[in-house]
């Protein structure tokens, strides 16, 4: 699996880019940090009247992120990619120092998307290709492997289901 992370990486930061595109990958990824994004969507949602939506989108995401950064990266964690493949352009200001697998940025990303989705399916159309932007700046920046970002990807949606199940709403 480490070699077809590294022929990811390698193909992701092998290209010169655009500095325009830098910039929004390193912004985009900046925002989601802490679920900013996500509880920022959450906060239209209630006040366009979709509160079950933003309630389950945001459950989600606290319990993938939980799962991701508090269980998951403890028990499997990993290294995270060498940033001197990387450009300066793309590196964070902050780099994670915390274990790489999952993302815990693809796992809150796919879970706010997806248990959102689960209330109102016609967002999937903006959520996902949200999450999937999200999760492909986390290899822009150098802070994972593509392994790591479809765990969280993977675990995200998991966790979502999962909690729809337990958790039917009245409606």
């Amino acid at each position: 699996m480490r070699r077809g992370d590294e022929q990811v990486a390698r193909a992701v930061n092998g290209h010169l880019g655009h500095p325009a595109l830098d910039r929004a990958g390193v912004g985009l990824s900046t925002f989601a940090n802490k679920g900013v994004l996500w509880f920022s969507i959450a906060a239209l949602l209630c006040v366009t009247g979709n509160r079950r939506a933003a309630v389950r989108g945001s459950l989600s995401l606290l319990a993938a992120s939980a799962t991701a950064n508090l269980v998951v990266k403890r028990m499997l964690g990993g290294p995270r990619p060498p940033l001197d493949t990387v450009r300066q352009a793309r590196r964070l200001a902050d780099h994670p120092a915390s274990p790489s697998f999952p993302s815990g940025h693809s796992a809150s990303a796919f879970a706010f998307a997806t248990g959102v989705t689960l209330e109102l399916p016609w967002m999937g159309f903006v959520l996902y290709p949200l999450a999937a932007a999200v999760a492909a700046t986390r290899l822009l920046v150098g802070a994972h492997w593509a392994s790591d970002v479809v765990g969280g990807a993977t675990l995200g949606s998991v966790v979502a289901v999962a909690g729809s199940a337990v958790s039917k709403p009245k409606r």
